[in-house]
């Protein structure tokens, strides 16, 4: 058996943040001002998106309420990280995001999902925000299945804008302690094979967090194979200069309702650019490739459609 070993050269001093809750100032993702008739294009969209969730209940017998989003899709993506040591080849690394639990997502969905990342085997798993929907206490029960999760390289997590909502960040990140998942807030944690290195960072959520990417490799050995976690996937375009391999993000649900032909209807904030799949922020394979899970839960509509929840398994 491979020998790992892991090392964690930081503290565990949470980060200062707005005590109200504000955004982050100055924020990373300001609203986008609107140049072209904004009323007209606001209203188009959200007829559109009423239209779609209308028809989809009517004529779908409520398939994007009741089926779709309990429907869990394992992708499964093969991708070339040159600069991935040795040995680590072969490498399979779980990735999943947004359970939102408290908003429609409960114990069940919590089930599903870890009995089909436990058929998967994975290496390392990865969670990139959003736990919550706001409160902390629907995460009590899913405790001894998030411990269930096995890894041999380690379960790591990143902060979303919803685990911050309820501002119940010291009872979170001691459920996260339990569950068996190291919670990285603008820090790295290292893992050791066969004498060679990875590094997995983690930052701060870039709407209602205090973002710190020097922080966050603080320490880091330049040249170090690096993934990031990072809630929101349009930071990938600040993230490109830090040196990273790759970089996992979620908060966009794909957009959750999706038309045919045009794709999501809308995104938030955060995840205008990135939205689902495998992107590269410049030209592929020269430059950092950055992947958005669509997510396991929902927020603001409890519907999917066109847009299945996602297990993500990397083989690398």
């Amino acid at each position: 058996m491979k020998e790992t070993r892991v090392h964690s050269e930081q503290n565990d001093r949470k980060p200062v943040r707005p005590r109200d809750g504000r955004e982050t100032v100055p924020a990373i993702f300001p609203g986008k001002e609107k140049v072209h008739d904004p009323s007209r294009r606001r209203f188009l969209k959200k007829a559109s998106k009423l239209a779609l969730t209308a028809s989809a209940g009517i004529f779908t017998g409520g398939y994007a309420w009741l089926w779709e989003p309990r429907r869990l899709e394992v992708e499964h993506v093969e991708i070339t990280l040159p600069r991935l040591p040795k040995a680590f080849h072969g490498m399979k690394i779980a990735h999943f995001s947004d359970m939102h639990l408290g908003f429609h997502m409960d114990l069940s969905d919590m089930e599903r999902l870890a009995s089909a990342l436990a058929r998967q085997t994975p290496d390392l798993i990865c969670f990139t925000g959003d736990m919550l929907e706001s409160k902390a206490e629907p995460m009590v029960e899913c405790i001894p299945l998030l411990q269930s999760m096995k890894a041999p390289l380690g379960k790591y997590a990143v902060l979303g804008n919803h685990d911050y909502r309820g501002r119940e960040y010291e009872r979170l990140a001691q459920m996260y302690k339990e569950a068996g998942f190291t919670l990285l807030v603008n820090k790295h944690i290292t893992v050791e094979r066969e004498g060679e290195q990875i590094a997995i960072v983690g930052i701060d959520d870039a709407l209602n967090g205090v973002p710190d990417p020097e922080a966050a490799r603080k320490g880091l050995k330049k040249g170090t194979f690096a993934i990031l976690l990072m809630h929101e996937p349009d930071y990938a375009d600040i993230a490109k200069d830090y040196d990273y391999d790759l970089q996992l993000s979620g908060h966009s649900h794909g957009g959750q309702v999706r038309a045919p032909f045009i794709g999501a209807l809308t995104t938030p904030r955060g995840s205008q650019k990135y939205i689902q799949g495998l992107y590269y922020t410049g030209e592929k394979e020269k430059s950092m490739p950055v992947y958005v899970n669509r997510g396991v839960g929902m927020t603001q509509l409890p519907i999917r459609f066109l847009c299945r929840p996602e297990l993500t398994i990397f083989h690398v």
